[in-house]
């Protein structure tokens, strides 16, 4: 086991997430950090150059906790951490100072970017719009196969963060005409109070919000983040709590109790299943899950199927085969999903949207750089008039 003294860690993670940015495409289904892409080529607006580094980590009181003694306790999310004074929890940057918790990472984002709409993957929302993409240190999982650990798997000062507020994101959105900004690459959960703040300032000023999660959160959290994000998008990791426990360092029973608070509170969902071969992909596990889809937020939640590509501490196993990829989305369509995708195969036809109708293709996109083809009009099939459930605007 290597250890690392701070200042190491942080040049050691500064040049790993240099490294991620030359990635093959596999990365852009959770987010490659460093180049600004959009449609395939470098944006000519983009000023995240411009944007000032924060010299030291400043703290924010943070929102769901309580007291317990000379500790408190965390109730943002499941893990529910009682947090001694001058630690932090095991999202690792929400920490106990003076019996108060605070977040180490209010407007401190450590990845910027400008990326399309369809690298969320988001498929039913706002196609082919200019998104502003935040992230900051921390995470409330530990996923072995985390495309994006430079990040998630250190705190906040072992990050080189940005010196980016709320009104100074939704600033950055309009002067370079993004519709929207999702908090993703991450987990936004942990940047709770950064990422709502943000999302209410964006809503005033007529930007669409989005937010990719893991759904890992307590309930109430999540009924307000709902009054204020379009879209959220979660991460259902698997349906088998085996896998939640010996690969994700988590519990299922929250994810899909978020996955019904989402669809009660009429927020527009989308739900991802990044498929690691031998782990999570039988027939049998890819039936049981669309069937609790359909039997619990109906048929027309988009599903998404990624392929797994080696990352972290997964290296050593191999990247999904795409008749794996192909038979989950048969199974799933079976069950009655009508709306399954795809992802991180590009060419493959499950990367289109089809009317479920007269199964024209009514959305064709370039792997998730963009779409080439939009044949929706009027939030229908403009070849049969068919009601396609969605977000077009």
């Amino acid at each position: 086991m290597i250890t690392l003294d701070k200042i190491n860690r942080r040049q050691f993670i500064k040049q790993a997430m240099s490294t991620a940015a030359l990635a093959s495409t596999c990365q852009l289904a959770y987010g490659a950090t460093g180049t600004t892409i959009y449609r395939g080529k470098k944006d000519p607006t983009s000023k995240i150059s411009d944007i000032p580094y924060k010299g030291e980590v400043t703290l924010t009181e943070a929102k769901y906790y309580r007291s317990t003694g000379k500790s408190v306790q965390c109730t943002l999310c499941p893990k529910f951490c009682v947090v001694a004074e001058g630690e932090a929890g095991l999202c690792r940057v929400r920490v106990n100072k003076g019996r108060k918790l605070y977040t180490q990472v209010y407007g401190q984002p450590c990845s910027v970017s400008f990326n399309p709409m369809e690298q969320g993957p988001i498929f039913h929302a706002y196609p082919g719009s200019k998104c502003l993409a935040l992230a900051t240190a921390g995470c409330n999982l530990r996923c072995k196969y985390c495309q994006n650990w430079q990040m998630s798997q250190f705190n906040a000062t072992e990050t080189q963060n940005y010196d980016l507020p709320p009104d100074k994101v939704v600033g950055l959105a309009r002067e370079n005409d993004c519709k929207v900004i999702i908090f993703s690459f991450t987990e936004p959960i942990v940047f709770y109070e950064y990422a709502l703040d943000t999302a209410k300032a964006a809503k005033t000023a007529g930007i669409k919000t989005v937010l990719v999660t893991a759904g890992y959160v307590d309930t109430q959290p999540l009924r307000d983040f709902c009054k204020c994000m379009d879209v959220i998008r979660i991460d259902l990791k698997s349906f088998r709590e085996d896998f939640y426990k010996d690969v994700v360092s988590g519990t299922l029973q929250p994810v899909l109790t978020s996955i019904k608070t989402v669809h009660k509170e009429n927020t527009w969902m989308e739900i991802v299943d990044p498929l690691v071969p031998g782990f999570n992909d039988s027939p049998q596990e890819i039936e049981d899950m669309s069937k609790w889809i359909l039997e619990n937020v109906g048929p027309d939640v988009p599903l998404h199927f990624l392929r797994f590509f080696p990352a972290y501490k997964m290296r050593n196993h191999p990247p999904t085969p795409e008749n794996v990829l192909n038979q989950s989305r048969e199974i799933a369509m079976k069950v009655g999903l009508k709306y399954v995708y795809l992802g991180n195969v590009p060419g493959n036809v499950g990367e289109n949207t089809f009317c479920p109708k007269c199964g024209k293709r009514l959305i064709a996109r370039t792997g998730y750089l963009g779409i080439t083809e939009n044949n929706i009009s009027n939030n229908k099939c403009k070849f049969c008039g068919y009601p396609i459930p969605g977000l077009w605007g």
